[in-house]
């Protein structure tokens, strides 16, 4: 297992920090960099992959075309803004139960699955009515 450096603390940092809810690579890089101004994005994308591999960060896709890295939590889905793109957390799993459901029907073992809402924020909304 490769040892920690610098920058990959500074990954997990920001990543555990909770500022945003799912980060892109060039998102955390910028963050990154002002803790460890010599950052670079293949390092960055080492450290969130070792993150990654280790069980530590989850890859999550919503819908904007970039992969984003979230801290390894009990799962849940998400809900992306439509207009700035803001990435929500949506708790519990509405799909939960619809697994052996689904793993019957199919014969497939069902071992995961994600879903993505998406609407307008708060923040959006308020620009749009005003």
């Amino acid at each position: 297992m490769p040892r920690p450096s610098p920058v990959s603390d500074a990954v997990r940092g920001v990543i555990d920090a909770g500022q945003r809810h799912a980060w892109a690579l060039d998102e955390l890089l910028d963050s990154v960099r002002t803790q460890v101004p010599s950052a670079d994005y293949s390092t960055v994308f080492r450290a969130v992959t070792m993150l990654e591999r280790s069980g530590e960060v989850n890859r999550v896709e919503v819908g904007d075309g970039k992969t984003r890295y979230e801290p390894n939590q009990e799962h849940h889905e998400h809900i992306r803004c439509r207009d700035c793109g803001q990435v929500a957390q949506v708790p519990g799993c509405v799909l939960l139960a619809a697994e052996s459901e689904i793993a019957g029907a199919t014969g497939f073992r069902v071992d995961g699955h994600s879903l993505l809402f998406s609407g307008v924020c708060p923040i959006c909304q308020r620009k749009n009515d005003g």
